[in-house]
C-alpha cells in the first residue's frame, strides 16, 4: 500500500484544517465568479455552474494558494488567479468528454456537460470558462498590473501553442512513440504538466518573487505534474467508474504510463517524481510542509480510488 509519510515536524491536520478553509474559499469564489443569474443566457449559465460547482478535488487552485501563503502572502489575495485556473481545467474536462475529443459519459460523478446540456451549448460553456478566467484575474484588485499581466501571459502559454491545446492534440492523433517514455513525459507536460506549474508560478509572481526565485516552484510543479499524471493514467486502469466518477479505461489505446509499464514500475516513477518535486524546494527558503502536504493529498486520492488489497503495491513515501 502506498505510504504519504511527512517529517516528524509535519503538522498533518493543521495542514488538513487548511486545505479544507481553501477549498471552501475556493467555491465560493467560484461561484461569484459563475453567477447563476445575469441578463441573458440563462442556458449559458446553467451549464457552466453544472461543471463548475459540482465536484472537483480543487486540485490546482488549492496549489497556487498554498504556495502564496508558504511564501508569506495572504491566500485571499491569490483567489481571483487560482480560481482562473480551476475554470480554464473545468474548460478542458468538458471539451474533452465531447463525442469529438474521448466521448466520455461520466466527469465526477454525473453525466458529461454535453449530455445533459447539448454538445453546442457546452462548447459554448466551454469558450465562457476560458474568457471568464482571463477578466476574473484583470478584475482582481488584489493584484496590481505588472503581475496581472505576467499572469495572464502565462495562462496563455499554458492553454495554447506548448500547452493544454498541443498536448490534447498529440493525446488524439500522436501515436507514433507510444513506447517513448520521453515523449510521454512531453506530452503529459503540455496536457496536464502545464497548468500545473502554472498553479505554483501564479502563488509564487502574487508573493513577489523574483524570476530566478519563480523558477524552483515551476520545477516542483513539474515534478509534482508528472506524478498526478502518473497515479491518473494507472487509475483509469486500475479504478472503476463509481470509485472515480468518470469513465472507466477511457484511455486504452493512448499513450499512458500504465500502458507502458508495470503498476510497480509507473509507482515507483512516481515516487521519484514527488522527490524530485521535494529536492526542488531547497534552493527557495519555503517551508516544505505544506507541499509535502499537498503531495500526500494526491497519494491519498490514488490509494483510496483502487482496491489496493489486489495489487503488488511499490511503496511510495514523501520525505518532508
Amino acid at each position: 500500500m502506498s505510504e504519504a509519510q511527512p517529517s516528524a515536524a509535519s503538522s498533518a491536520p493543521d495542514h488538513l484544517a487548511t486545505f479544507s478553509k481553501y477549498r471552501d474559499a475556493i467555491d465560493r469564489r467560484l461561484s461569484e465568479l459563475a453567477p447563476a443569474t445575469g441578463a441573458s443566457a440563462p442556458r449559458l449559465r446553467r451549464s457552466v455552474r453544472y461543471s463548475l460547482l459540482n465536484g472537483g478535488k480543487r486540485v490546482r487552485p488549492l496549489a497556487t494558494l498554498l504556495t502564496l501563503e508558504a511564501l508569506g502572502g495572504d491566500y485571499q489575495e491569490a483567489l481571483n488567479a487560482a480560481c482562473a485556473i480551476e475554470m480554464v481545467h473545468c474548460a478542458s474536462l468538458i471539451i474533452d468528454d465531447l463525442p469529438c475529443m474521448d466521448d466520455a459519459t461520466q466527469r465526477r460523478g454525473q453525466r458529461a456537460n454535453h449530455l445533459v446540456h447539448g454538445e453546442d451549448i457546452a462548447i459554448l460553456g466551454a469558450i465562457t470558462l476560458i474568457s471568464e478566467a482571463f477578466g476574473a484575474i484583470t478584475r482582481s484588485e488584489a493584484l496590481d498590473a505588472p503581475v496581472q499581466a505576467a499572469l495572464i501571459s502565462a495562462l496563455s502559454d499554458a492553454i495554447g501553442f506548448e500547452g493544454l491545446c498541443a498536448g490534447q492534440e498529440r493525446d488524439l492523433r500522436d501515436i507514433s512513440d507510444a513506447g517513448d517514455v520521453k515523449a510521454l513525459e512531453q506530452l503529459q507536460q503540455q496536457k496536464t504538466g502545464a497548468l500545473f506549474v502554472l498553479c505554483f508560478e501564479a502563488g509564487a509572481r502574487i508573493a513577489g518573487l523574483s524570476e530566478s526565485d519563480i523558477a524552483p516552484l515551476r520545477q516542483f510543479g513539474h515534478h509534482a505534474g508528472q506524478a498526478f499524471q502518473i497515479l491518473d493514467d494507472l487509475l483509469d486502469t486500475l479504478g472503476n467508474t463509481e470509485s472515480t466518477g468518470k469513465d472507466h479505461a477511457q484511455d486504452q489505446g493512448k499513450q499512458t504510463y500504465a500502458a507502458i509499464m508495470s503498476v510497480e514500475d509507473a509507482e515507483q516513477r512516481a515516487h521519484l517524481e514527488i522527490a524530485s518535486a521535494l529536492a526542488s524546494l531547497a534552493p527557495t527558503g519555503a517551508d516544505p510542509r505544506p507541499f509535502s502536504a499537498f503531495l500526500e493529498l494526491l497519494l491519498q486520492a490514488y490509494d483510496q480510488q483502487i482496491n489496493v488489497e489486489q495489487l503488488t503495491r511499490a511503496e511510495i513515501k514523501i520525505h518532508g
